[in-house]
């Protein structure tokens, strides 16, 4: 083989695993990735939000005595084609939560109002190791996004961490058994 179909060959095997990656091919788009090494990306940060090293890059870390706090983390684009559920999944701990923290997905369809999907994390109460977290929000018969926005919310005192916040789109079954 000479260096110029070995070339062509590695083009076509990089469009294929392209095409595979979610551009276009079946399962889930990843829609975005988050992992706090930096604010690039991120929406705001809140006095009692902020960046702080962990074990294996930045995380983002809530402290509040407020009782109630939410965090932009990010907006992105609608996915592409036609999806029928938005997964965000996550690493989250905590520390002496008092209530409840909430991962939350703002839709703005093409069209009509905007709505907000919020999840209880129920695995995050009081003091809680590392703990993975995925949430699915399915979407309405014929709904659209135009615009997704990220965000966390906690409605009461504590300390919890969170870090890898990715957020996919694509079929329900995509995602059955978890991020």
């Amino acid at each position: 083989m000479n260096s110029m179909t070995m070339r062509r060959c590695c083009l076509a095997a990089a469009v294929l695993l392209g095409l595979l990656a979610g551009c276009g091919g079946k399962g889930p788009q990843t829609l975005a990735t988050l992992t706090f090494d930096d604010a690039a990306g991120l929406l705001e940060l809140d006095p009692d939000a902020v960046l702080e090293n962990g074990a294996d890059g930045g995380v983002l870390l809530v402290d509040t005595a407020r009782e109630r706090i939410q965090v932009n983390l990010c907006e992105l684009e609608g996915p592409r084609g036609d999806v029928e559920a938005i997964a965000l999944g996550a690493r989250v701990r905590s520390e002496l939560i008092r209530r409840n923290v909430y991962l939350d997905l703002w839709i703005f369809p093409r069209e009509g109002e905007p709505r907000l999907a919020r999840t209880a994390l129920r695995e995050i109460r009081r003091t809680v190791p590392w703990t993975d977290v995925a949430v699915l929000v399915p979407l309405k018969a014929g709904e659209r996004p135009a615009k997704l926005r990220v965000a966390v919310y906690a409605d009461g005192a504590g300390r919890f961490w969170l870090d890898d916040l990715v957020v996919r789109a694509g079929r329900a079954a995509d995602f059955d058994g978890g991020r």
